[in-house]
């Protein structure tokens, strides 16, 4: 089916991710199934065309877990189930946003050391993807609710990279004393 290795890791990665992406999509704003389709293709310029059965059965497993919470409404006439986050959901993509950082660095360690070694360069560098701009995007065409919930989640993600650091900096700490006798 694929004729070239980068194909083949790209839809794994379109496979994979499933989950965690329909719960960043509907982190920022409530949507319904085909919502998540459009927002998705659009996001990604066509290259994740996700279907419905693709998409229904994660979003169903999602909400299995606690992580969305569907909502019947109707719309002209049609009835439509709106998916939004819980606050399980919240705590769940906050930590496996921190979990997906840290193994995009430990890759691009990867990438690095094989760089070096192939190319023969001294200290090449592959800039790590941001989790900021998950923050960033399109700030000013937000509505007030929004921004406040954007703002919410940067504090709650500032808080649990505060934890992180007091973990280290204690762990730093530790060594240090031990060194010294």
């Amino acid at each position: 089916m694929f004729s070239d290795p980068v194909s083949k890791s790209l839809e794994w990665s379109r496979k994979g991710y499933m989950g965690m992406a329909l719960l960043l999509m509907i982190n920022e704003r409530p949507l319904t199934g085909y919502d998540v389709m459009r927002v998705m293709r659009e996001t990604t310029q066509g290259f994740w065309k996700p279907t419905p059965g693709g998409v229904y059965p994660v979003l169903k497993k999602l909400e299995n877990e606690g992580l969305v919470q569907g909502e019947w409404s109707s719309n002209k006439g049609r009835k439509r189930k709106v998916y939004v986050i819980t606050d399980d959901g919240k705590k769940t993509l906050e930590k496996v946003i921190l979990k997906q950082s840290e193994i995009a660095l430990g890759i691009n360690r990867l990438f690095e050391s094989f760089l070096k070694d192939m190319f023969d360069l001294d200290n090449p560098h592959i800039a790590p993807p941001s989790i900021f701009s998950m923050f960033i995007s399109e700030v000013m065409t937000e509505g007030f609710k929004e921004l406040k919930a954007r703002r919410e989640t940067i504090l709650s993600v500032m808080q649990s990279l505060q934890e992180c650091l007091d973990v280290v900096d204690t762990k730093i700490e530790k060594a240090k004393k031990r060194s010294i006798f």
